[in-house]
């Protein structure tokens, strides 16, 4: 029984390690002993069980027994091996996204302290300038209160004088209103004589005199702003027709084109060009403009009352950039650039501006897009795009609406990832920059393609709603414009 139990325990020690066991009869091995009755009864129910359930077969006895064992362990060990292999692939790309979730929440946990205590701040300076108001009201209630009780006792009780006073301008509203009015009795003399008169007719006199006064001033203000207004569009003319002699009709794309440098600049003004509105200014589309007496000038491109901010219509400049170039901007005014994000928070802070977007496909259909307001913040909150108006339906042939869905954003670059996708960069994604939320519906700062751009991908220079997201297109613009407060209000 010994002998045999050992060549289980082996077989067993075989089958779990991967070994294989191979037994060899030898001459002087003496044949085992007959089992007992016990092992024998066992052996024929094990038997008997797997030939009922045709799960275990019955091994073979006799000296060939051992030769059938065999374990197939390399099969086994390589299996097991890719699947620790897989786990350790899977873990590790766990692990990666896991990092990039943090140092997203990191980043937003960072913004919104920080715009925490910027809204602190603010909150704090508003608590003192209210205080500070609250006190110049009551040293001017007081004022007031002094001034009122010495006027009671100089000229009366305050509802007497009230009365008077309204009694006095009702028969001043009759006399102005008559076709011909009646001249007081000291106008008939040859001198004015002012002490005919009491302090109250002085007083009235003089109301009614800036009474018409503001009305003339305001009628003649309007007036002046008219004629401005014809001025500027006269001069405008007169800039295209000279500039548009021997060249043939201006295309929509108005602005320099070809080498030569520019000539001298016309005369200078006692105020500077603060936008594109005064663009008979402009020396070949260009016009210097200074928005603040304390700030620095710089140029821009115009197209007609539009600045220009983006213009795309060749693969010459790469818009595929870092933070730095798309902050100070890039590029030739008289081709393709983008004007900076300094320079656009600093136009659309200075007043409120609209934005024109024009497309031009490969087949030479135009189409526009345009938004009643637009502006960007400053570089302390990423320039995001905080302003963006209605999308403007009227505008014929419209391009759809590809920007709504970026509105709040912030801007982000290839080497700085500010969009709201978790685990991915929307400029790395899409080569190039902009405003992207969950990357985006439109890519206008994207690879420039001259062939194959109707299958260009979404690395390409394509708005969703014009020709769809695998096609580049052909030209781009972005302009943006001051409106009046009125058209603000509307």
């Amino acid at each position: 029984m010994r002998p045999q139990f050992v060549v289980f325990l082996v077989a067993a020690i075989c089958g779990f390690s991967g070994a294989s066991l191979v037994e060899t009869p030898g001459v002087t091995q003496a044949p085992p002993p007959p089992p007992p009755v016990r092992q024998r009864v066992r052996s024929n129910f094990r038997v008997r069980y797997s030939e009922n359930t045709h799960k275990i077969r019955t091994p073979p006895s006799g000296p060939s027994a051992g030769t059938l064992m065999r374990c197939d362990y390399k099969e086994l060990m390589t299996n097991l091996h890719d699947r620790v292999g897989l786990l350790v692939t899977l873990d590790e790309d766990q692990r990666n996204r896991l990092e990039v979730i943090d140092k997203k929440l990191d980043h937003l946990v960072d913004s919104s302290s920080a715009r925490l205590e910027s809204m602190k701040a603010q909150q704090l300076d508003f608590q003192q300038r209210l205080e500070s108001f609250e006190h110049i009201q009551r040293l001017s209630r007081n004022t007031l209160d002094e001034l009122k009780g010495e006027t009671d006792l100089v000229l009366g009780s305050r509802s007497v004088r009230q009365l008077k006073y309204k009694r006095k301008n009702r028969q001043n509203m009759n006399d102005i209103s008559r076709t011909a009015r009646a001249a007081p009795q000291y106008q008939n003399q040859g001198i004015y004589n002012e002490s005919s008169l009491n302090v109250s007719e002085r007083l009235d006199a003089l109301a009614t005199l800036l009474a018409s006064t503001a009305l003339s001033i305001r009628a003649v203000h309007d007036e002046v702003g008219k004629l401005s207004q014809s001025i500027n569009r006269q001069r405008r003319v007169s800039h295209r027709k000279g500039q548009g002699a021997g060249q043939g009709p201006p295309s929509i794309f108005y602005g320099p084109s070809g080498p030569g440098s520019f000539p001298s600049a016309p005369p200078a003004f006692p105020r500077p060009a603060t936008s594109c509105l005064q663009s008979f200014l402009a020396v070949q589309g260009i016009l210097k403009v200074q928005l603040t007496p304390e700030s620095e000038s710089f140029y821009v491109a115009c197209d007609e009352d539009w600045t220009v901010i983006l213009n795309r219509a060749s693969d010459e400049t790469n818009f595929e950039r870092g933070w730095l170039d798309y902050k100070d901007g890039f590029g030739n005014l008289a081709g393709d650039f983008f004007i900076g994000l300094n320079k656009l928070h600093a136009l659309t802070s200075s007043a409120i501006h609209e934005l024109r977007i024009v497309l031009e496909d490969f087949a030479g259909n135009v189409a526009y897009a345009g938004y009643q307001t637009f502006a960007i913040g400053s570089e302390k909150e990423l320039y995001p795009l905080s302003l963006l108006g209605r999308f403007q339906q009227e505008l014929t042939p419209s391009a759809g609406d590809s920007l709504s869905y970026h509105a709040g954003a912030k801007f982000s670059t290839v080497d700085s990832d500010n969009d709201n996708c978790i685990d991915c960069n929307c400029a790395q994604k899409h080569k190039g920059a902009g405003w992207f939320n969950n990357c985006g519906t439109s890519n206008l700062m994207g690879q420039y393609f001259q062939q194959n751009f109707d299958r260009a991908g979404e690395t390409g220079i394509f708005w969703d709603t014009f020709q769809g997201k695998d096609y580049s297109l052909k030209r781009v613009r972005l302009m943006i414009r001051p409106i009046g407060e009125d058209e603000a209000r509307r």
